[in-house]
This record gives structure tokens, C-alpha cells and sequence, in this order.
């Protein structure tokens, strides 16, 4: 038996357009502690649910003027999270499986002889949907323990971008993604995805440059047997796969222009069609686009459509290149260190600061993809405690001397203070931060080792 769920001032609309009904209903669930608004039309249907925290609504198919089909897709659109069982005169098993995949959790008939019923379909229906935001809970705390990838910043660009992730993820709205290969689109359209109501659904992610042109449709659309020579059965396509969740696009641009005509008409309509089939099969999901090229340029040379250009840059967000967010470099590997610690399954050690004083300067012209590929690297080769300079792969080696190189073509002033710099800051890492052990071990008074690192603008 379903564990019954308490409903005490739980929210209600009760919409039907027979005041007998709405009276019954109402005064039976004010006697179980619920608040209960009613409605007998539409609009004030409409009017209330917008402007009052509505839980769960008892909706009537046949209204006058607009229907209660409609009336369900409003209230899913508008709050997707509310409850809402049908309630109709007519019994018709299309008429319910048609409000089932609408959206509706539960569908009545009337007349409701027994209306404790009623009150036993809305406690299993809280029941679930409890069940569901505990899975969701559960999975979110996983999948942080299996180290998928997270935001991390101290950035103001970076910042800038995480609050137009979260103000964006309560919508539906489609989003493209921009910036250099290995700036984190996937990961950004990710985060989206699991801050926002269909996070207990699908998220897949397609990589379109890596998937044939003659593959395509039937990879996202699916297709019927028989479409084509090789269709022996049905497949399903990556866009029914993604239903009620959302899909990532990456890398939209190379996709061709007969794809881009019919990815149009999908965020026109929401309806797709198999390869080879007749009937349109309805979508409800989010797309979420990227790409690491000039779009922009490319629809004024012709190479990308501008009608699906304007269906897809709806919200555009701009991932800088992690050049332009020095100061989470440090954060950033940091955190994909201990990660890869994890998976790897290799002793605790730490990057050494001349290691972290060469990803500061260096340009990674990979971005975060390829800081995360060095760190990996230095992993393997490491020996001991520390990650060093000699850890790296052999081109960030090359940096180095370069770097030494033109330090020792510099002036004697410069080259002294660069020296003293590193000096200072290897040795007060070396005594955990204890200014008086480090400025014994360099032979300085407390006094002077304070001015000393103060001049440098070494940070204790």
C-alpha cells in the first residue's frame, strides 16, 4: 500500500466549470487543512494560477471557451513541477493517455461517489513526487562523488557567466554556447541542466563534427525499418532519447544545411519525424547549442543559416578562454588534481610553485581541456610528493627554458628580483606560511623577511 503523504496546507485550484463540483471539492479538501482556490472558466483559472503558489490542480476537460487540454499545457509551460490530475465526465483510455503525456499525473472521472479517492490519488500523487526529488537529491550527491566536472572560479568573467547560467536554467529557453575549444561549454550546459527542473531526466550530449553527414538524421531523428538499405528495425532517434531532458549540440557549425532545415523546423514546432515514417512525434525538451567557431561570421558569409541562427541565439552565452581568467587557474587545477588523484588512484601530492608559476603564465591555447591533459601527464610521471617542473610534458619543459632564457638576457636588477621572488615563495611554502622559521632558515631578522616578501608583493 502507498505510504500516504500528509497534505495539510497544500495549495489547490480546483477548475471546472460546474459550481456543484467546485463546492464539493472544495469544502471536502478544506476539511483535510488544504487551501483551495476555484475556478469556474479559463481565465480566472489562468489569473489565479499565476498570481497564487499552486500545488496541485483538479482540472475539468470540457471548458467553455478554452479547453482543458490547453489549460493543462499552460500550467505545465508555466510552472512544470505542478501537479495536475484531470477530471472528466467522459471515459476515453485516448483521452487519457493523451493527458498523461501532456503532463497530467492522473486522470478522474466523474461522477466521484467516494470522495476519499480523491483525497488517496493527490496523497500518492505528493508521494511521487517526493520519491522523484529524493532520487534527484541522491543522484546530484553521486555524481559529485564520481567527480563529474564542476564550475570552479574566482573570476569576475567567470562569474558573470555562472549568473546566467542560473538565471537562465529555470527557463525552457534555448541556449548557445560560444568560445575556444576546451573553455568548458559542455560542462556549462551541464550545470544547466542539473539546476534545472529536468534534471531527474536525460542529458545527452552530441558531438556533431564527429558524426557523418550521412549519419545524421538518423542519429538524432531515428528511423523506421525499411528507410534506407541497412534500417532492418526502428531506431530511436537522439532528440526522442533526450525527451523531457535536454540535448547538447556541440559544435552546431559543421553540421549541413539540410540538417540545419530540419533542426529548424524541430525548434519551431517541437515535432519531429522519423527517417522514413509518417506520423510527428511531440518533443518536449531543451536544446542547448555551441560552437567554437565565428558564428556570426559565418551566417553573414552564408555558410550557417540566419533563420536557425536566431532560433538558437536565443540566450548566448560566451565562455572566455582561460588566458582571461588567470586567477582560476590555480583553483581549477587544484581541483581536477585531487580528482584525477581519485580516478587514478595514486597517493596525495601537490603541484610544486614553480609548476603553478608556469600555468599562470602559460597561454593554454587548449583552455581547460588542456590543463586537465597536463595534469594527468604529470601524474603518471610523478615520483614522489610534489608535481615539479620535470613532471610536465616535455613542450611545457621547453617553456621553462625559454623562459630562463630570456631571464638571463634581462637586466641584472630584474633578474635578481625575479630570483628572490620565487626564493621567497618556495621557502615560506616550504614552512607552511611560519614567518619566523623562514626567516631564520634565510638568515634574516623577522623585521627584514617581513619588508622583504612586502616589496615582492609575496601574499603570506
Amino acid at each position: 500500500m502507498d505510504k500516504l503523504i500528509d497534505i495539510k496546507s497544500l495549495s489547490i485550484l480546483v477548475v471546472d466549470d460546474e459550481p456543484e463540483i467546485t463546492s464539493l471539492f472544495k469544502e471536502y479538501l478544506n476539511e483535510l487543512g488544504c487551501k483551495v482556490y476555484t475556478a469556474l472558466n479559463a481565465e480566472t483559472a489562468q489569473k489565479i494560477f499565476t498570481e497564487r503558489p499552486i500545488g496541485l490542480v483538479l482540472l475539468d476537460i470540457n471548458l467553455p471557451r478554452v479547453s482543458g487540454l490547453k489549460l493543462l499545457e499552460s500550467f505545465k509551460h508555466h510552472n512544470p513541477d505542478v501537479i495536475v490530475i484531470m477530471v472528466s465526465a467522459i471515459q476515453d483510455i485516448d483521452m487519457v493517455v493523451k493527458c498523461i503525456h501532456m503532463g497530467a499525473y492522473d486522470y478522474l472521472v466523474k461522477p466521484i461517489f467516494d470522495l476519499t479517492q480523491l483525497q488517496i490519488r493527490i496523497q500518492r500523487a505528493l508521494s511521487e513526487k517526493q520519491t522523484k526529488l529524493e532520487n534527484l537529491t541522491l543522484r546530484k550527491e553521486l555524481a559529485h562523488q564520481e567527480g563529474i566536472p564542476e564550475i570552479r572560479s574566482h573570476s569576475v568573467a567567470m562569474k558573470k557567466v555562472l549568473e546566467k547560467i542560473h538565471t537562465v536554467a529555470q527557463y525552457d529557453t534555448t541556449i548557445l554556447l560560444s568560445g575556444e575549444s576546451g573553455t568548458g561549454k559542455e560542462v556549462a550546459a551541464r550545470t544547466v541542466h542539473n539546476i534545472s527542473h529536468r534534471s531527474s531526466n536525460s542529458f545527452i550530449a552530441v558531438n556533431c563534427g564527429s558524426i557523418p553527414n550521412s549519419l545524421m538524421e538518423s542519429t538524432l531523428f531515428g528511423h523506421e525499418r525499411g528507410a534506407f538499405t541497412d534500417a532492418t528495425k526502428r531506431k530511436i532517434g537522439l532528440f526522442e532519447e533526450s525527451n523531457y531532458g535536454t540535448i547538447f549540440l556541440d559544435e552546431i557549425t559543421e553540421t549541413t544545411p539540410e540538417f540545419q532545415i530540419r533542426l529548424l523546423r524541430v525548434l519551431e514546432s517541437n515535432y519531429i519525424r522519423r527517417v522514413g515514417g509518417s506520423p510527428e512525434i511531440k518533443l518536449d525538451l531543451r536544446i542547448i547549442a555551441a560552437t567554437n567557431q565565428d558564428i556570426n561570421r559565418m551566417v553573414e558569409e552564408g555558410t550557417f543559416r540566419e533563420d536557425l541562427y536566431y532560433r538558437l541565439n536565443v540566450f548566448h552565452i560566451t565562455l572566455p578562454p582561460l588566458r582571461e581568467r588567470r586567477e582560476d587557474i590555480p583553483v581549477i587545477a587544484d581541483y581536477h588534481l585531487h580528482r584525477l588523484i581519485k580516478i587514478m588512484g595514486k597517493e596525495k601530492v601537490r603541484l610544486s610553485t614553480a609548476v603553478l608559476e608556469l600555468f599562470n603564465q602559460f597561454e593554454w591555447k587548449g583552455n581547460i581541456r588542456e590543463l586537465i591533459n597536463v595534469i594527468e601527464n604529470a601524474l603518471i610521471s610523478c615520483r614522489g610528493y610534489e608535481i615539479t617542473l620535470k613532471d610536465l610534458p616535455d613542450y611545457l619543459q621547453m617553456e621553462t627554458r625559454e623562459r630562463t632564457f630570456l631571464a638571463m638576457n634581462k637586466n641584472y636588477t630584474q633578474t635578481k628580483e625575479n630570483f628572490e621572488r620565487q626564493y621567497f615563495s618556495n621557502l615560506l611554502q616550504n614552512m607552511n606560511g611560519n614567518i619566523s622559521k623562514a626567516a631564520k632558515t634565510a638568515g634574516l631578522t623577522r623585521q627584514h623577511f617581513h619588508l622583504k616578501i612586502k616589496k615582492l608583493g609575496i601574499k603570506q
